[in-house]
């Protein structure tokens, strides 16, 4: 019997063991890559401010190795990854621009100085007067929280423009729930049956099990973000799964068509608000919209094709715009032109996220697209108010 209990104590102690080896190894032989702690500050889910740290993946592969992502984050005193340590109350320039949207705008894969935010600010660095952009971008975050975002965070620091960037994953996840450790602290929307549309507040943020993992085990960041093993693959191994989705831009596309008519419901409603309150506060809105840059890479006979794939939600929301008459930039054309013309990629191998390079490209589209409109003149009007 005593042989038998130190036998069976010796599988727990051993695996304790190896995970502390572990622990040390990705501490300080390995180094994890650095995950930015979440916080809950005046009603909106962003970073603890103050926090520094290098964010890197570069996953398993036989044979050559894809290129990897290294670039440091540096979250400001307001709570966001942005090159510039704070955002003053106070102006410092002329014209204020806002950018608010998820991971892309958040662009943990790039140097601060090297995203949409801060190459926009170069852009229109010889305006007159000068110009300041504030980024406000948090990963995982739909369209319906970018609202929350700007209510929050954005408008109130009464910028001239306000500058939402759209990805694909933003209008089904505004209205239905999506796995996620923050979702529940995102704003979401409830379309009834008869055509209503709710706002379901977020819930504040408390850090779980798996959040503090996350947040303070070396291991897992090393594996889940650093190697980026995916465990969910395993559990579908071991489970018995439905059919397998058809994902294009982050999005599953097989049902898009049937989701369609909530996705224009959603979008009208969101993008409504955001102009009136945009408006209210004195600033003009620009939706700007990702593109399906896999089939332009591809050379797919349907990277153009705005009825096919992921790129319905692109005619959607340019239709919705429209009607609202609110601007709305469609990158798609451009990054197709540019990938005729350069033949240069828009994302990491590894990692589907704008590169440096797609972030200069889509920031020299939304200054001329500023420019053609007159919005960065001196004495430009402001936004009208809302009737």
């Amino acid at each position: 019997m005593p042989n038998l209990l130190a036998s069976l104590l010796l599988v727990p102690a051993s695996l304790l063991l190896l995970l502390l080896a572990a622990e040390l190894c990705f501490r300080f032989v390995l180094p994890a890559p650095d995950i930015p702690e979440p916080a809950f500050i005046d009603g909106v889910l962003r970073h603890r401010p103050g926090q520094r740290g290098i964010y890197w993946s570069a996953p398993f592969a036989l044979g050559s190795a894809p290129e990897g992502v290294r670039a440091p984050f540096s979250i400001n005193a307001q709570g966001w990854n942005s090159a510039r340590t704070d955002y003053p109350a106070q102006r410092s320039a002329r014209l204020r621009i806002a950018v608010v949207g998820d991971s892309y705008v958040e662009a943990l894969q790039t140097p601060p100085d090297a995203s949409l935010a801060e190459d926009l600010e170069r852009e229109l660095a010889g305006l007159p007067g000068g110009v300041e952009v504030f980024r406000y971008g948090v990963s995982g975050a739909p369209l319906s929280q970018y609202l929350h975002i700007s209510r929050r965070a954005a408008l109130p620091a009464r910028p001239d423009v306000l500058v939402l960037l759209l990805v694909h994953n933003d209008f089904d996840e505004s209205w239905r729930e999506a796995p996620g450790l923050y979702t529940k602290s995102f704003l979401r929307l409830r379309l009834g049956q008869d055509g209503s549309v709710e706002e379901i507040p977020p819930l504040p943020y408390s850090q779980g099990l798996l959040s503090r993992i996350r947040t303070h085990s070396a291991t897992w960041r090393y594996l889940a973000y650093g190697r980026q093993v995916r465990f969910e693959t395993l559990r579908g191994i071991l489970l018995p799964r439905g059919p397998e989705p058809q994902h294009q831009a982050n999005i599953d596309i097989s049902d898009l068509a049937g989701r369609e008519p909530l996705d224009r419901r959603a979008a009208a409603y969101l993008f409504g608000r955001l102009k009136a309150e945009a408006a209210q506060a004195g600033a003009r809105l620009l939706l700007v919209m990702d593109g399906v840059r896999a089939p332009i890479e591809s050379g797919s006979p349907q990277a153009l094709d705005y009825a096919a794939g992921a790129l319905r939600l692109n005619r959607l929301a340019g239709q919705v715009a429209g009607e609202l008459d609110i601007p709305f930039l469609d990158l798609h054309p451009l990054f197709a032109a540019d990938f005729r013309q350069h033949g240069r990629g828009f994302s990491f191998q590894s990692d589907g996220h704008w590169n440096a390079y797609a972030h200069a490209l889509a920031a020299r589209a939304v200054a001329a697209e500023l420019r053609r409109r007159g919005w960065t003149a001196p004495g430009a009007p402001k936004a009208p108010q809302p009737q």
